[in-house]
């Protein structure tokens, strides 16, 4: 048993796509124990519904986004009071900024997600940053700066 690979392995995929008892199989230990490396490290559980939720987000997003000029991307669907780009699907309601992080970060995002562009509310991939991945861009920025 690998506890280290077990630990990529979650680390790596979307751990809610991949079962304790796959990845048991996959590394020849019990499940028992993949949970308990996945209780150790943090990543969430496993949702046999997920990865059918999350095509579903992903496909209601890109039928709802027009690409605009500068590789940016407005959202042409559902809008909070606020303004905020919504995905709605049977599966619920979840910000047009989340699903494009997810598809440009290959994870799911912590804390909130904001367009990192000066265009309101875009929601391109590329665009869009959550909180740890805002503080790296910030401190490559104060990096750069100093370096400059």
């Amino acid at each position: 048993m690998s506890y280290e690979g077990i630990a990529r392995a979650l680390a790596n995929g979307d751990p809610r796509e991949l079962s304790d008892q796959a990845l048991a199989e996959r590394f020849g230990c019990t499940a028992e124990t993949v949970a308990r490396v996945r209780h150790q490290t943090g990543a969430p559980a496993y949702s046999a519904g997920y990865r059918a939720r999350r095509i579903a987000f992903e496909e209601a997003y890109a039928a709802r986004v027009e690409d605009v000029e500068g590789g940016h991307r407005r959202w042409t669907g559902t809008v909070s009071k606020d303004g905020v780009p919504m995905v709605c699907t049977r599966f619920g309601q979840e910000t047009a900024a989340r699903i494009a992080f997810r598809i440009a970060q290959g994870r799911p995002p912590v804390g909130h997600v904001k367009a990192t562009c000066e265009v309101p509310h875009c929601v391109a991939p590329d665009c869009v940053a959550d909180r740890p991945l805002r503080e790296e861009l910030r401190r490559a920025a104060r990096a750069g700066a100093v370096a400059a």
